[in-house]
């Protein structure tokens, strides 16, 4: 019960890079979102705080057993790392407005 059996490690890594592909995908798409990407960097703060308290919660109730743990752990980490790449581009993007604004009234 406390080790994971070699098909239980192959569906974890392909989980593991789904949600890297996903990720990577949704990163990728991020400059040319319509919008204002603040409400999106919110939104996925909010799920990765909660994919944290599911999983710090789940590894203090279930001792022993690691599958579910695991699971949120890379959940954790995907919704952690589209917010950081959201929370990035949104710090960066208003020097470039300030920028194009500059440019404009110099002409």
């Amino acid at each position: 019960m406390n080790t994971l059996t070699t098909p239980e490690w192959i569906a974890t890594i392909a989980f593991a890079l789904i949600l890297a592909l996903i990720a990577f995908r949704v990163i990728r798409g991020m400059p040319n979102m319509a919008g204002d990407i603040t409400a999106f960097r919110k939104r996925t703060l909010v799920w990765t705080q909660v994919a944290l308290v599911l999983t710090v919660l789940q590894l203090n109730f279930k001792a022993g057993d690691w599958r579910f743990g695991i699971i949120l752990g890379l959940i954790v980490l995907f919704t952690g790392s589209i917010w950081l790449a959201a929370r990035h581009y949104d710090l960066r993007r208003p020097e470039v407005v300030e920028s194009a604004e500059q440019d404009e009234g110099k002409e």
